[in-house]
């Protein structure tokens, strides 16, 4: 009996039509003046306009696994579900900081908020995946690996354990060079010293105002800074994306599910933040379009200054990151083979 996981093509439009359902409801309850949870800042009318592409995606989703699928042009349902796809894509902004502040601190600033990502992450996912099983199963390609086989007699072998190409690999390590300055900045902050005009007593003064739990300030007090740590692990995880070890760590085999839901969340979350934090935030001053910052600890050049350690780190690396992740997913994605194909193993018994 196949396993729920093997299975996937058939129950994923399903799914993620649930899915739908209850993300338009949730949507609608913003469109009409609710705000929990809500990343939409009032932004009413946009509600409607998400909706109505969550809704046609969950249709289209459901459609992929039916024969009214087959009916229709093709464009339709890929077209429909790459949408829903992206738009919830774009609720998950802001899910990896929270996720790392709930794992040091225990909590996050708004639950609700960030259960919203934490659903809309689980949605992308799924119009994803119905998305890849349609536009393979209407190619004549397998739904679950995307090549062209015999459909019987066929299991899952792993693919081989390869480094990614020199390209990918020069791009993780720009994304891992560009969090330098950031984890200087913070790791001098973390040892009592200054940055860009800016004490440490200043910044854990800021952290106390902002309600940082005591793990926070108690790592602080040690030098230990908790976003360098996240960068740390962040430079990590794009390393092993590149390098054979992401695949076989410590003699065991690396579930490809483990590296790539936090390379794409980050990808997702991290890169699009950085390109509109540049353009939006740090270029206008420089061209004399924009003022400088004005806040309590980010103020004038010095504030920008220290801007720009966090925004170009994240901008490099969430790119980075998806380059990675991209590479890694077709690498290491599993073949169907027949057990008497050369890499399938011993022919069954008859």
């Amino acid at each position: 009996m196949e396993s729920i996981g093997r299975l996937w093509p058939r129950w994923a439009g399903y799914a993620a039509g649930a899915w739908s359902l209850g993300a338009v409801g949730l949507v609608l309850y913003w469109a009409v003046g609710g705000d929990t949870g809500s990343p939409l800042d009032g932004a009413r009318a946009a509600a409607w306009v998400i909706a109505a592409c969550l809704g046609v995606g969950g249709i289209m989703a459901v459609s992929s696994v039916r024969d009214v699928g087959r009916q229709m042009p093709r464009w339709w349902p890929l077209t429909g579900l790459w949408t829903s796809c992206v738009v919830a894509g774009a609720g998950t902004f802001g899910f990896v900081m929270n996720a790392l502040q709930l794992v040091f601190t225990g909590a996050v600033d708004d639950w609700p908020r960030f259960c919203v990502e934490a659903l809309c992450a689980a949605g992308a996912a799924l119009m994803a995946g119905s998305a890849l099983a349609y536009q393979r199963s209407t190619a004549g390609a397998c739904a679950r690996c995307g090549r062209v086989h015999a459909m019987t007699g066929t299991r899952k072998a792993a693919a081989p354990v390869s480094s990614a190409p020199r390209p990918v690999r020069w791009a993780a390590y720009a994304g891992a060079a560009g969090f330098v300055p950031y984890i200087v900045m913070k790791t001098t902050w973390a040892l009592g010293g200054s940055f860009a005009g800016i004490s440490s007593a200043r910044v854990v003064a800021e952290f106390e105002r902002n309600g940082a739990s005591g793990l926070i300030l108690t790592l602080e007090k040690y030098g230990l800074d908790f976003t360098t740590l996240s960068a740390l692990l962040g430079i990590f995880l794009l390393m092993g994306l590149t390098h054979r070890w992401g695949q076989v760590f410590a003699g065991r085999a690396v579930p490809r599910w483990l590296p790539l839901a936090p390379a794409w969340l980050g990808a997702l979350t991290l890169g699009p933040y950085g390109v509109v934090a540049t353009f939006g935030y740090l270029l206008p001053p420089v061209v004399g379009l924009g003022g400088l910052p004005d806040g309590p600890l980010l103020h004038g050049w010095s504030g920008w200054t220290v801007a720009a350690c966090g925004i170009v780190a994240f901008t490099v690396y969430g790119v980075a990151l998806g380059v990675a992740a991209w590479s890694y997913q077709r690498r290491t994605r599993p073949r169907c083979v027949s057990p008497g194909s050369p890499g399938g193993g011993a022919p069954s018994a008859p």
